[in-house]
């Protein structure tokens, strides 16, 4: 007969911890090029480990700001509401007490099998699943909500954000099925709230209970080791370069993308740089850059179209500073421009658009709110015939 494969394991055993960070290894090497940053990496790859699946990289989405207030909120010992009782016993307390030893049974709550919820649901022939996310109210404002189960549910605690101001530390939102399950995803991720979600069909209480557990590892500070070996920092430096605004905050998508990229650990530094009055401006940032120790920039324009800015006013700018640095490489980078994945995002921004009310509906700030510096118009405008005439002689008006 032959030796039974056991014996094999027997022979060269591993411990329990061994076996998964084996695992986790063997999904590092064989999983696809992906942008996930290191921190998003932990929890993507906890949700592989546990379905065996790399394409659940493809749909997994974070908002900006969920690895930070996911962590935040286990440390703070915010409550957890889960909407299945098989996902509510299967998230550790141990591991959530190894963050904050203030949890206990009683902080992680599902009530679908109340009696009070059981009977509302018979009354109304409605999901129970709907009047058990309404009884859990005041776990869910500035607590984290876990979704593994039910997108009835999910729509629900998505009225509750919109119409009563509910404001969840996370939301992980992996509802699965076959029925409002995609849009209930797609409506929350519409609502600037942090979030943790898997786009389409996919989902399960158990993909839930993976992400709960790696922002518990990642706030604890220990778990497997990094998900990928760190890069070697190289000695070139980043300016990401825009226009600017005289709108406060009007920048922050650009900066939170340097900040993604200074994260990596490739570059000495990762600068936002502008050409508004605002700034800051060229020369303190390839300063700045320079002092970091940087032997090469890189100024990267975050312009769309390759207009009088690119061919012109940048390069010219960036000629003259470059003079004060005779030792220090510096490159002007390609603009943004046309990239296919452009069109899933402006697909994306047209479905997020769907609901928005009429531009006669809109409520305008007041123009005094964003004073204009000396000698600057807020438009300027141009006929017709006058555009044509630029254009034809092959010169470019503007470029943003």
């Amino acid at each position: 007969m032959k030796r039974p494969l056991i014996y094999s394991f027997l022979d060269n055993p591993m411990t329990p911890e061994e076996i998964e960070q084996k695992s986790f290894d063997a999904i590092d090497r064989e999983a696809p090029p992906h942008r996930f940053s290191k921190e998003q990496w932990v929890v993507v790859r906890r949700m592989i480990h546990t379905t065996s699946s790399f394409d659940l990289a493809d749909s997994t989405r974070f908002s900006d700001d969920a690895i930070a207030s996911g962590i935040r909120a286990v440390r703070d010992g915010r409550p957890i509401y889960a909407d299945s009782n098989m996902m509510r016993s299967g998230i550790s307390l141990k591991r959530l007490r190894a963050v904050n030893p203030d949890y206990d049974q009683k902080s992680v709550a599902c009530h679908v099998a109340d009696p009070d919820v059981a009977a509302e649901s018979n009354r109304t022939r409605l999901p129970r699943s709907l009047f058990a996310v309404r009884k859990a109210r005041k776990i869910l404002d500035g607590g984290i909500a876990v979704f593994g189960n039910a997108p009835v549910a999910l729509l629900e605690l998505n009225r509750m954000i919109m119409e009563e101001g509910i404001r969840p530390a996370l939301v992980v939102a992996m509802p699965v099925g076959f029925v409002h399950v995609v849009e209930s995803k797609e409506e929350l991720m519409r609502l600037g709230v942090p979030f943790i979600a898997l786009e389409g069909r996919r989902g399960g209480s158990t993909l839930g209970v993976s992400v709960i557990h790696s922002l518990c590892i990642m706030a604890e500070g220990g778990g497997p080791k990094a998900a990928r070996p760190a890069p070697e920092k190289s000695d070139q430096a980043v300016i990401l370069f825009g226009h600017g605004s005289r709108v406060p905050g009007a920048g922050e998508g650009m900066e939170a993308i340097a900040g993604r990229l200074f994260e990596t650990g490739e570059y000495v530094t990762v600068e936002n740089c502008y050409m508004s009055r605002l700034g800051p401006h060229l020369p303190e940032i390839l300063k700045k850059c320079v002092e970091a120790g940087a032997k090469r920039v890189l100024l990267l324009p975050y312009f769309l179209h390759a207009g009088l800015h690119m061919r012109h006013d940048v390069p010219r700018m960036m000629q003259e500073e470059a003079k004060k640095y005779p030792g220090v490489k510096i490159v002007f980078g390609k603009h943004l421009g046309f990239d296919e994945r452009m069109v899933e995002i402006v697909k994306k921004r047209i479905s997020e658009s769907t609901d928005l009310s009429d531009v006669r509906d809109m409520t305008l700030d007041p123009i005094e709110k964003f004073p204009l510096p000396p000698g600057e118009l807020e438009y300027v405008s141009m006929t017709p015939e006058k555009a044509r005439e630029i254009k034809e002689s092959g010169h470019s008006h503007h470029d943003h």
